[in-house]
């Protein structure tokens, strides 16, 4: 199937380190966690990639009108002119597929959700906006009872993007009632000072691909992990560009992950020969250099968010979609980023993270099952979840003939196909 490249379609999100990890002053002369480099790479104020003037996700003026297209090529062709157009990296899913996407979601939330009960919804990273308002405009058209007692909360750290959501959901005044925008970092938000135990919907869009991750090493199937630490460039000190430093593993959220990866590890069923092979071979290589070696990027950063979230909001639905496999990494190691600076509208993909903060997306495919995984060890107790793929959930949810062209070929369910949902709940109704 022919698909737009991984770095064609750009995902945003801007989550901060949470205060005790943070600092004012950079990363000179420091060395830090690889989770707190890639933070400071893709969020600083001052230099972040996501906090660039231009902004990497797109909107379109208009839904697409796909039942006058006339199959794949002429959808491929419609995308790359909005984007040699608007000069953007991302079009989201729930932009190109407005407004049948946020219907998908607000149908599978209705499903799920007592019609009478107070709806209570927190996005974690709204975008443009665009989701937020095709789900309420969704429920005010076709659920208008739950309507009236939905609350809808979008947490977004970028001042920009922030005034974007508010513009786009508020444009015509119709959910001034139920909707705000809290300008927050999505872990230390003040949403999460207080726990609520009312019923609560998450949703997590293309937000996990962006949010940080650590890396392990070790020498040998036998050898110990070492936690990999970023010796930032002294040039005083002839340490001309960062570096990789080896440490024995001591960060709670690294040891918990570790632990976690390694337990759905073991089970996993056996995997055949090849599989494993090649497995082996996409986790070799090393600092050392070594063939026998192993490194593995752990999602820290999105089991912290989940530690808050299930502390907070204990009786949640959650629902997040991502990437479950990026093609072309050059990058080593199991669940390795994609990284890739876009320059006039030209892609390049890097063999490395450590390129000049500022730069560069990174971001990472999504292990669902090791999510669910996480979902469970930060609820602490016992959690339903459901992973998807793509298709599959919007065949349950969606309307397929509003985004069907004239060939049959339908973009909802065969573009993204390397795309997942997950939907855990803990004591949600």
């Amino acid at each position: 199937m022919l698909l737009l490249s991984a770095s064609q379609h750009r995902r945003w999100f801007i989550c901060r380190t949470a205060q005790h990890f943070s600092t004012s002053t950079g990363l000179s002369a420091r060395s830090v966690l690889a989770r707190d480099w890639i933070n400071e790479s893709l969020y600083d104020p001052s230099h972040g990639y996501f906090n660039r003037p231009a902004s990497p996700v797109g909107q379109l003026p208009d839904p697409v009108q796909f039942s006058q297209l006339s199959g794949q090529q002429a959808y491929l062709q419609h995308l790359r002119l909005w984007y040699d157009t608007l000069k953007v990296s991302w079009l989201t899913p729930a932009e190109i597929f407005q407004p049948h996407y946020g219907r998908a979601i607000a149908t599978s939330i209705t499903k799920k959700h007592p019609e009478k009960q107070p709806l209570n919804i927190i996005e974690v990273g709204g975008g443009s906006g665009r989701l937020a308002k095709d789900i309420l405009d969704s429920l005010q058209q076709y659920w208008p009872s739950c309507y009236r007692h939905t609350s809808y909360t979008s947490l977004e750290i970028s001042p920009h993007l922030a005034s974007a959501q508010a513009e786009m959901v508020l444009r015509d005044c119709r959910h001034t009632a139920c909707y705000k925008v809290l300008q927050q970092d999505a872990i230390c938000s003040s949403l999460w000072d207080t726990v609520d135990q009312q019923p609560c919907v998450i949703i997590l869009m293309e937000l996990l691909d962006n949010l940080p991750h650590d890396k392990v090493w070790r020498h040998s199937p036998d050898s110990d992990w070492r936690e990999i630490w970023i010796q930032a460039a002294d040039p005083s000190q002839g340490l001309q560009r960062p570096k990789e430093v080896l440490r024995p593993v001591s960060d709670p959220l690294i040891w918990a992950c570790l632990a976690a990866a390694q337990d759905l590890q073991q089970d996993r069923p056996s995997t055949s020969w090849l599989h494993a092979m090649m497995d082996w071979v996409l986790s070799s290589v090393s600092p050392g250099g070594d063939a026998s070696s192993q490194s593995l990027w752990l999602p820290t950063r999105c089991l912290h968010l989940l530690q808050r979230i299930c502390r907070a909001r204990p009786n949640h639905l959650l629902i997040a979609a991502d990437f479950d496999e990026l093609p072309d990494v050059a990058l080593p190691g199991r669940g390795a980023p994609l990284v890739a600076s876009t320059v006039d509208g030209h892609t390049t993909d890097h063999a490395s993270y450590l390129v000049p903060q500022g730069t560069a997306d990174i971001f990472f495919p999504t292990d669902f099952k090791l999510l669910h995984h996480l979902h469970h060890l930060a609820h602490q107790g016992e959690t339903q979840g459901q992973i998807m793929k793509t298709r599959a959930f919007m065949e349950q949810h969606a309307d397929l003939n509003a985004t069907r062209t004239q060939s049959g070929y339908n973009p909802l369910l065969e573009d993204f196909a390397n795309t997942s949902f997950y939907l855990g709940s803990t004591d949600y109704p």
